[in-house]
């Protein structure tokens, strides 16, 4: 019995027999299972031989596709020729082994890692089968349990369409859609079953057990002041996997040596969350003068195999939070020829490298001012708070009413940690005559 596929969708089963005479056959064509009765309309061609001493005949069927869905389905034929009481049969059922159209299940395709929350899809791609009638399932292995793969809200599976090829036999791609997540996913092994009712057993594909990655998320770079002039700066990361972490601190040399790095001494902490994702400190403690240098650097690499490469912060004077604060100027009771001052208080600073100038503007024009006989200028230093540093600048004059009538004066404060210097002014200044109030 052979059998091809027509461009109808139907099964066109063939059997020729031959060497029979005279020319007549009874011949019966039956589909379904064992207990089926139904007869299947045929046709049949005879053709008599050259010598005209025997008879052959093709018989043929056409089986609709609705008519093979089941396991149990299979074509039937038999025959008889009445003068010679001679019988015969032959059944093709879609369970054997040469039925041509079984499905050809390639193998499950799966990224070679996923990554924590981020959605990942696995496919596996049937072919070459007939009737469309495949039937797909996912299951989901684990350590110790095999659980059917069901739509939740961290899977999705995709309806099948199966489509029609140029050989009248249909393809299909299964897809698997799910958020893998380390705790539930390290591991765990998916498996792409396909059943057919030409199949005795359900072809089975997996990819092997997941290899899940978690990309390391930066909080921002720590900073601390500590005894003996000591900065720390913690490196936070959190939320990666697996474990293991590389990182580097070291500083860059501006003088004698440019160019050069120096590895700084570390150290790590790790913590294993809930969700068996890692979170990790790294501290670095270094002598805060060398960032009086504004060139002064301090560099840190991290590097984890769920990234593309290393990535590196850069820290310099400007990233520390020590900015100074500067306050209004605060100015005494000024008269006429009386020796007064003004002082500016500037706190919360480090480094210790803070640098005031004082100036003059009067009539549109700003100079620097001078020390000299009528004006003195100092700096004096606070006791340390908070591990930061503080001072107050004082200008000492004796204001003349005459030339310094609506005058300003203006502090200018520098501090490695600034971009642009801060100034403070005065005002106009209002200078009274002595016995004159206010």
């Amino acid at each position: 019995m052979t059998l091809r596929l027509s461009d109808t969708g139907e099964v066109v089963c063939s059997v020729t027999l031959d060497t029979f005479y005279p020319g007549y056959l009874h011949i019966e064509w039956k589909c379904g299972g064992e207990k089926s009765t139904e007869v299947l309309s045929s046709q049949e061609l005879y053709e008599e031989s050259p010598d005209q001493t025997s008879f052959s005949v093709c018989s043929q069927v056409r089986i609709s596709e609705d008519s093979l869905r089941c396991p149990e389905s299979a074509v039937h034929i038999s025959w008889e020729h009445e003068y010679t009481n001679t019988r015969g049969q032959q059944t093709r059922s879609i369970r054997d082994q040469d039925f041509p159209w079984r499905p050809v299940v390639d193998d499950l395709q799966a990224p070679p890692c996923m990554y924590h929350a981020v959605p990942a899809i696995l496919q596996c791609h049937i072919s070459g089968y007939y009737p469309d009638a495949v039937t797909l399932k996912w299951f989901r292995k684990n350590k110790r349990t095999l659980e059917l793969c069901e739509e939740t809200d961290d899977a999705s599976i995709p309806k099948i369409k199966s489509t029609k090829n140029a050989d009248n036999t249909f393809s299909c791609t299964a897809q698997l859609m799910i958020t893998p997540a380390v705790k539930s996913h390290q591991g765990a092994e998916y498996i792409c079953q396909v059943e057919h009712p030409s199949l005795e057993k359900a072809v089975k594909k997996s990819a092997g057990g997941i290899k899940m990655l978690a990309k390391p998320q930066l909080e921002p770079i720590g900073k601390t002041l500590l005894d003996g002039m000591l900065v720390q700066f913690s490196l936070h990361l959190h939320s990666f996997y697996p474990k293991d972490m590389k990182v580097k601190w070291h500083r860059g040399e501006q003088e004698h040596r440019k160019g050069v790095k120096q590895g700084t001494k570390h150290t790590e902490t790790f913590t294993e969350q809930e969700d068996s994702l890692f979170y990790m400190i790294s501290e670095c403690c270094i002598l805060g003068y060398g960032f009086t240098d504004p060139e002064y650097k301090l560099y840190v690499t991290w590097e984890h195999e769920a990234m593309e490469g290393p990535e590196t912060r850069t820290l310099c004077v400007r990233d520390l939070p020590w900015s100074p604060c500067v306050d209004e100027i605060f100015v005494l009771r000024l008269e006429d020829q009386l020796r007064s001052c003004m002082m500016c208080c500037i706190t919360g600073y480090f480094p210790d490298k803070l640098s005031v100038s004082w100036y003059k503007m009067e009539n549109g024009v700003t100079s620097p001012v001078q020390d000299s006989e009528d004006i003195a200028t100092k700096i004096e230093p606070h006791k340390r708070k908070n591990m930061t540093f503080g001072c107050t600048a004082v200008l000492h004059f004796t204001p003349d009413a005459k030339k310094d009538q609506g005058s300003e004066f203006i502090c200018r404060v520098e501090h490695p940690s600034l971009e642009h210097p801060i100034e403070r002014s005065s005002g106009p200044l209002c200078i009274l005559r002595q016995g004159e109030e206010e």
